[in-house]
């Protein structure tokens, strides 16, 4: 398998373990819609919340909340 996509893997395996615990309720994993994919839908309360993870094992290519961008969102 690909090193990256087990990255991937254990980085969103690790979150829905944490909002389990949060007590989220995990709904969907790589939910995907023509060529939209979302890695967690949770539900808590009476609100959806569609989750993106990025896994980083170093900081070389940044932190990895500066890969999100409103641009993303909106192509």
């Amino acid at each position: 398998m690909n090193w990256n996509k087990d990255i991937g893997n254990k980085g969103e395996d690790i979150a829905a373990n944490h909002l389990q615990q949060l007590g989220f309720e995990i709904l969907e994993r790589n939910w995907r819609f023509r060529k939209w994919e979302v890695d967690i839908i949770a539900s808590k309360g009476k609100l959806l919340h569609f989750i993106e993870v990025k896994t980083r094992t170093n900081l070389n290519y940044g932190r990895p909340e500066e890969s999100i961008t409103y641009e993303r969102w909106i192509a």
